[in-house]
């Protein structure tokens, strides 16, 4: 469910940076339309690996993960750049998801596939 809801913010994050994409700024107009193509498609992403998830589908894990790093890489240049607010925004629900990625629980939800190869390889 965190996934999903980190695939709405930005698809959020995108409306917003629609509204203002015609102010002035040290981007021209192409750069801007490839941020706006990165955050439609980074939001859509997410929220698509937050489904797939939910239903069980192991390859999320990767992706989810690689998210949550960048996510705290993210937030650590927000707090050098004095913006305390938003980077605890992105680093603590990055931080709940790694750890709940990694829960037992969740290692049997997706099933234990490296325990199952290697016990077929010793028999």
């Amino acid at each position: 469910m965190l996934l999903v809801l980190e695939g709405l913010a930005v698809l959020a994050a995108a409306a917003w940076y629609l509204l203002s994409i015609g102010q002035e700024g040290p981007v021209n107009m192409g750069g801007r339309l490839f941020m706006l193509f990165l955050l439609l498609a980074a939001g859509a992403w997410q929220f698509l690996v937050g489904h797939f998830l939910f239903r069980g589908k192991a390859w999320t894990r990767a992706s989810a993960l690689a998210w949550q790093v960048f996510q705290v890489i993210f937030a650590a240049s927000f707090f050098g750049g004095g913006m305390p607010l938003v980077a605890l925004g992105l680093l603590v629900p990055a931080a709940a998801i790694l750890l709940l990625l990694f829960d037992p629980k969740a290692t049997a939800f997706f099933g234990d596939r490296g325990a199952s190869a290697s016990r077929g390889a010793q028999q």
